[in-house]
């Protein structure tokens, strides 16, 4: 019996594989090879010049295409060729749109990672809802994202349908463990750190992640907690380290400590796991519309205490009490510089927290249950 055909679109915007891709390429890169067993698939993106306009991502075959007006075309082309049983397009509501336009009778799927694309700073709302009415379904990664769907858009009359995010739990070596404690002894010693206790952020450099809310509460936490010390990675774009404004003004909110905040440059998957096991904390402030939160599981799986925001999606991901702790939008300066002075002075509960979200994301969010869902989902099954 044939294999049901599936061609996924990504967003054209990054190639993929890529180290420096945005978290959809790499939830692509990371979900759809464990599924080419049970599923005939090729994968349509964004070429450059970096690597050839044919390749492989895992065992799936990868078609990279020129960019910008021409994507949509150099698609079709290869889906009229092909004959696709579903299509599932990536993150882009409209040419998930303009796809099933031009090809009415197969089934096209939409999969939405934020709310980034349904939101009037990219469309008109009549206009999403118009687009979003026309696919054959569309897949979130959370509840939170389902139902703030519906709450945009009450006329929305397709099917939604939710598959949780994962982690490659071989990536991460958990800090509670004889090797990785050593491994992170080892990497302190290399920055110069040692007998420091580390905070760390990890993401984009943007207002909407809150990072500034970590440093105002430093001066407290510096008081309470003398040997701490601030690691944030990341950038404010992908693919670059370009600063902007907000990236300024962070750095001018650490001049004052100078010998406890560090700044690093965004970090290629997935090198960028060895920075979990330098940390006894992991923040994640993001705001209100932060659907899934990647961060939250990769924490996790590092055994480390997660300190996060109790909105989105993310209290789907992180336990209160038991993989984390969750603070309130409303008191986050005051909140963050409770809970990190508490957990950095407290390192038997920062291990009972760390070793239960490493079981949390074993038993519940490794990539793996994310593309049985997935092939599920691509064959109708729901």
């Amino acid at each position: 019996m044939e294999r049901h055909k599936v061609a996924v679109i990504t967003p054209g915007s990054f190639i993929i594989p890529s180290g420096r891709s945005s978290s959809v390429e790499r939830v692509i890169e990371k979900v759809v090879p464990l599924a080419s067993d049970q599923l005939n698939i090729r994968i349509f993106g964004l070429s450059d010049r970096q690597l050839p306009n044919f390749g492989m991502v895992g065992h799936v075959p990868c078609f990279r295409l020129p960019g910008g007006h021409r994507y949509l075309q150099s698609i079709l082309q290869h889906l009229r060729k092909w004959h696709p049983d579903t299509i599932d397009v990536h993150n882009r509501p409209r040419l998930a749109f303009q796809i099933k336009r031009k090809l009415p009778f197969t089934r096209v799927l939409l999969t939405l990672h934020s709310t980034t694309f349904i939101s009037t700073a990219y469309s008109p709302l009549f206009e999403t809802s118009h687009w979003l009415n026309r696919v054959d379904g569309i897949v979130v990664n959370s509840e939170y994202l389902r139902s703030e769907l519906l709450l945009r858009f009450p006329g929305l009359q397709v099917p939604i349908l939710v598959n949780p995010l994962g982690v490659s739990l071989e990536d991460f070596i958990p800090r509670w463990t004889p090797l990785g404690e050593s491994l992170r002894q080892a990497r302190l010693a290399d920055f110069g750190w040692e007998n420091r206790k580390v905070v760390l952020y990890v993401g984009r450099l943007q207002r909407a992640k809150e990072v500034h809310h970590i440093l105002s509460a430093w001066p407290t936490i510096q008081k309470r907690v003398p040997d701490a010390m601030l690691v944030i990675v990341g950038s404010a774009f992908y693919g670059t380290d370009r600063e902007t404004a907000y990236v300024r003004k962070l750095k001018k909110l650490a001049e004052p400590y100078q010998d406890h905040v560090v700044f690093l440059p965004y970090i290629k998957y997935p090198r960028v796991a060895d920075c979990y096991n330098l940390a006894d904390v992991v923040i994640v402030p993001s705001g209100e519309e932060e659907a899934f939160g990647l961060v939250n599981v990769e924490a996790m799986a590092a055994a480390i205490p997660v300190i996060a925001t109790n909105t989105g999606g993310i209290p789907e991901i992180v336990a209160d009490g038991e993989s984390g702790l969750l603070l309130p939008p409303g008191s986050l300066q005051q909140g963050l510089a409770e809970y990190i002075s508490y957990l950095l002075n407290h390192e038997e509960v920062r291990r009972v927290i760390g070793c239960t979200g490493r079981e949390l994301a074993r038993s519940r969010f490794r990539w793996k249950h994310t593309a049985e869902r997935w092939g599920q989902l691509m064959r109708g099954i729901e």
